[in-house]
């Protein structure tokens, strides 16, 4: 191994600093370690930890002679670290590292032990590392007895830091406010907390200088998109970025190495582990495009996959002169994944997307030899992406960063179940939010609607008029057969732009940068889409549109009964009606059609809904709590609660401000409380009661917020608001004191209403109420006199 002054440099520090705060005294005092990716951070937490062990039996000004460790780390980066460590100190015997299943409980953890913990396994309540058993002791139970009965104080790494900075933050301090250790060393390439009582920083400079990592990251770099053949932009990046590739392989050997340099393909939408039907088309042309241009196929092990459902030739794929040349992943590879003889990244992107991750472009970061070369193609990074945006973010990953689809909790064991009685009603297709066939009819009038308005206007200045006429050579459309389509080009002639020649796109070229989080201005070059591309970009915008609707079929139809119009009213057809949707100055034009049209058919299903609902009859069944339930990971996530009668308790991300005050005020009860329920808003499988809305008297459900059952059978229901924040929020409250009264029985007592937070008390009425802004003669909610 290579002897580094800015290493050594960096483990002293860590090793002063460290005892500097051992020696301060008090808890939880921080120590920064910033280190560029590639700079060795585990090697040298490695020597700090054999240094400081040294350094405590050997300094006179020490006020610990011994430490214990824990090493938390994310996802399965623990297990890394742990063998690297373990095979660096299995000579010297200096310090033991161990995994909990090998650690002696009774006598917690000893001097010089490191404790190696996955930080997913510690940060929720109900794990079985930070639970209470009967047999075996929890994390806190051992941390405190190594404390308190040992004496010993606790040195807590905090490896890859910027990774508990995601939604679990809050959870991720209160483990180390209940651990307690005495100094955290946080690890991170790009560090989140602030303030640290210390700090340590490699920099990138010196890394670079010592020739472990490259120079800097080139994007997109002398980028040639040929215009001239079929080529999708798709097929011209993998081309550029297999060239690039190429090119560095004969470097290598030109230099006498014996380096095989491997090509990252990387698919869009990297935070679900899923394949959408777009990574499947662009993993699909990969594949093909490798294989039919190339010969690189992973039966010749020349091509490797990294997808969920998809592992091909990952043995040994790290070795410098391993055969294979290309990788494909989509989900985030291994964290701590090192393979140094990674040379160009191509990261295909969402439409909207303008950022990829540091952790990502990493990984072409490396020198796999530990020196730079004469050629200086071999010493940078090489990026190639179809990012169409005039600024790019680079940006560092959370914890967040890899997501499943859903979220599945389950119910507690040996739960006390209730039964109550609850509604649904089959939804007649009037009522049901989605678009008929009669939403052409609508579209079509909002398009006539629209251009005879503008009928007239000049609505593009005359610097936009001038660059329509000069853009592409184009001409104008040939006169039609039909005088009627001949007319109608001309009414939109100073609107609507019909003779579209190409659709660009503008990709960045030659820009180099340093990977560490920025904004990058970058140069362009115009990249011009070809039919298929076109046809993926038309269905991604129109996608866009009509959310307030059911997915299933949504864009099929706006996109078919879109198309159909510009057929109609102008004779364009396919392609070419599609370059129109997508030209940039027509776009505005289409948007406000179409979004318009959308919110007016809105309108007229509303109004067949209630109509609809005056009508509507409702069917009965016994409500219990259900055995599992399936969240949506991108509306929800989890909260920790020990108290939910479904484990995890999941929140959604929209959850309104009087449901999480509830959610901790029953937490701060639960000695009072058997279990708690968060109930679904809409679906047959929820909890719903029926009331009449409104003066109108409209007959309509509504899902009781929370079922509260309690440690002497009770049974609470309880709907939070806020004052004044639902105008039915009356009509709610009476039809469930009406509920209550109709089904309460001695063995299931029933209670509950429209409840809203006042200071620190929670008030419900008993009886009828006419509005929630007079709670003057209200109860105060306490669970232990309920």
């Amino acid at each position: 191994m290579k002897n580094l002054a800015y290493q050594q440099k960096a483990v002293t520090e860590l090793v002063d600093k460290t005892i500097r705060l051992l020696n301060l005294g008090g808890q939880r005092n921080k120590l920064v370690f910033e280190a560029t990716t590639g700079a060795g951070k585990t090697v040298m937490a490695c020597l700090m930890l054999a240094g400081l062990m040294d350094e405590l039996h050997d300094r006179g000004d020490s006020r610990y002679q011994e430490v214990a460790f824990i090493w938390f780390a994310p996802r399965k980066l623990h297990i890394q670290s742990y063998e690297k460590l373990k095979g660096a100190f299995e000579e010297t015997r200096t310090l033991r590292p161990i995994m909990f299943d090998e650690l002696d409980q009774n006598e917690g953890i000893r001097p010089g032990e490191i404790l190696f913990v996955n930080w997913e396994s510690v940060n929720k309540e109900n794990n079985v590392m930070v639970r209470e058993g009967d047999c075996s002791l929890s994390l806190y139970e051992i941390t405190d007895r190594t404390k308190e009965e040992f004496g010993l104080p606790i040195v807590a790494i905090i490896d890859e830091e910027h990774m508990f900075w995601s939604k679990t933050a809050d959870k991720s301090a209160a483990v180390l406010d209940r651990i307690n250790p005495t100094v955290e060393i946080r690890i991170s390439a790009t560090p989140k907390t602030a303030n640290p009582k210390e700090k340590v920083t490699v920099y990138r400079q010196d890394v670079i200088a010592a020739e472990m990592i490259k120079k800097e990251v080139m994007l997109n770099p002398e980028i040639e998109l040929n215009f001239s053949d079929e080529l999708e932009l798709n097929a011209n990046l993998i081309k550029a970025a297999l060239d690039k590739r190429n090119q560095i392989a004969e470097a290598y050997k030109a230099v006498g190495s014996n380096v095989n340099p491997l090509l990252l393909i990387q698919l869009p939408n990297d935070t679900k582990e899923s394949m959408t039907t777009e990574d499947t088309a662009i993993a699909d042309q990969v594949k093909k495009y490798l294989e039919v241009m190339c010969g690189i196929t992973t039966d010749n092990h020349r091509l490797a996959v990294w997808l969920a459902s998809e592992k091909e030739n990952l043995v040994d794929l790290e070795k410098p002169d391993n055969l294979t040349e290309v990788l494909l992943f989509k989900e985030a590879i291994a964290l701590g994944w090192d393979c140094p003889r990674a040379a160009v990244l191509l990261i295909f992107r969402k439409l909207q997307s303008d950022q990829f991750t540091i952790q990502t472009v990493g990984r072409i970061m490396r020198m796999p030899e530990h020196k730079h070369y004469q050629k200086e193609i071999l010493n940078s990074g090489y990026v190639f992406t179809d990012i169409a945006k005039d600024k790019i973010q680079i940006v560092t990953a959370d914890a967040g960063y890899i997501l499943n689809n859903t979220i599945t909790a389950h119910r507690r064991e040996n739960l006390k179940n209730v039964n109550l009685p609850s509604s649904y009603t089959e939804r007649p297709n009037v009522e049901r939010n989605y678009l008929g066939p009669d939403f052409r009819e609508v579209l079509h009038k909002e398009a006539c609607k629209f251009w005879d308005f503008i009928e007239g206007n000049l609505l593009f200045s005359l610097e936009e008029m001038a660059k329509m006429d000069n853009e592409n050579n184009s001409k104008p459309l040939p006169d039609s057969d039909n005088h009627q389509i001949n007319e109608n080009r001309k009414k939109v002639a100073n609107s609507l732009r019909l003779d579209v020649k190409n659709i660009n796109i503008e990709i960045p070229q030659d820009v180099h940068f340093q990977n560490e989080e920025q904004v990058l201005e970058v140069d362009t070059v115009k990249y011009a889409r070809k039919a298929t591309e076109i046809d993926r970009v038309f269905m991604t915008y129109i996608a866009t549109k009509g959310h307030q609707f059911e997915s299933k079929g949504r864009t099929d139809k706006i996109a078919s009964y879109l198309l159909e119009i510009l057929a109609d009213f102008f004779d364009i057809y396919e392609t070419e009606a599609k370059k129109v949707v997508l030209y940039h100055l027509n776009r505005p034009k289409f948007d406000r059609i179409i979004d318009s049209a959308l919110e007016r058919y809105a309108r007229i299903r509303d109004k067949a809904r209630k109509e609809s609902a005056a009508k509507r009859v409702f069917k009965k069944y016994g409500w219990e709590v259900p055995e599992e339930r399936t969240y949506d990971n991108e509306t929800s996530h989890i909260e920790e609660t020990g108290n939910h009668a479904l484990l995890p308790f999941v929140q959604l991300n929209q959850a309104s401000n009087p449901e999480k005050d509830f959610v901790a005020y029953l937490e701060q009860n639960s000695p009072h409380i058997d279990w708690w329920y968060k109930n679904g808003d809409k679906g047959k499988q929820h909890y719903a009661i029926e009331y009449n809305a409104g003066a109108e008297q409209v007959k309509s459900l509504f899902y009781v917020d929370f079922v509260i059952r309690m440690k002497n059978g009770h049974i609470y229901l309880f709907d939070t608001k806020s004052i004044g924040s639902d105008v039915f929020a009356s009509d709610k409250h009476n039809a469930l004191l009406q509920y209550i009264k109709e089904n309460t029985t001695e063995e299931q007592p029933l209670y509950g209403g429209v409840i809203i937070q006042n200071g620190a008390n929670w008030l419900y009425s008993s009886l009828p109420i006419d509005n929630t802004t007079d709670t003057l003669n209200w109860n105060c909610f306490y669970p232990q006199n309920a």
